[in-house]
């Protein structure tokens, strides 16, 4: 009797660790299309239509999450630590659709080297990420996840590194004040998304010494 009702009160635990695995999924699509974007700048507003869907596609995997957490009785992770994750893991494709933003709104004509580069490391830590998700469901051993969350620190440190030398660059130019303001806004949004990621890590790493 008592396994049965168990059974029962955890029926959601599939569905919401599903949903946290469809996030991560469209996390690394949303981040991909933003290295593609970058890629193949010419077609800049088609690729940006593509984020602009992924991000309204992870605003509906949040706001699920949100509506099944609430009303299960008993969920597989503690409600506030799903909260945090699928909050943390939206802001990433946020500021991934506000950087695909300001790459038009600012008139950017191509994008530069280290864009590139902090765009790749992105994709780099939400691959890392989404793997992370794919393991919470039958994760046994808490250094197994530890592991992978100090790789995405590594990028994220490795995306400080990019950032720096972006910055120290952009204000050795002679590019006119306008310009560089612009081009340092991308760059912050570049470094914040992968800040970002580290957010997820690090919520993803407590989960682990909870329950590893």
């Amino acid at each position: 009797m008592r396994t049965g009702w168990l059974s029962w009160v955890r029926t959601n635990d599939k569905t919401i660790i599903d949903m946290l695995e469809n996030q991560g999924a469209n996390l690394v699509k949303t981040t991909s299309s933003l290295v593609e974007l970058l890629s193949y700048y010419d077609t800049l507003g088609e690729r940006k239509s593509r984020i602009k869907d992924l991000e309204h596609e992870g605003d509906k995997i949040t706001h699920n999450i949100f509506a099944i957490t609430s009303q299960t009785f008993v969920t597989p992770l503690d409600r506030e630590d799903i909260s945090r994750l699928t909050t943390a893991i939206d802001e990433v494709v946020n500021y991934i659709d506000g950087t695909a933003d300001k790459l038009i709104m600012f008139k950017i004509k191509e994008p530069t080297p280290y864009m590139t580069e902090l765009a790749k490391v992105l994709l780099s830590a939400s691959q890392e990420i989404y793997f992370l998700l794919k393991r919470l469901r039958n994760f046994k051993d808490a250094n197994d996840l530890i592991g992978h969350c100090r790789t995405i620190r590594k990028y994220e440190h490795e995306g400080d590194t990019i950032y720096r030398k972006a910055i120290a660059e952009l204000f050795e130019t002679n590019t006119n004040a306008i310009e560089i303001i612009k081009l340092k806004d991308v760059y912050e949004n570049l470094e914040s998304s992968i800040d970002r990621c580290q957010d997820s890590a690090d919520i993803v790493e407590d989960i682990a010494l909870k329950y590893g």
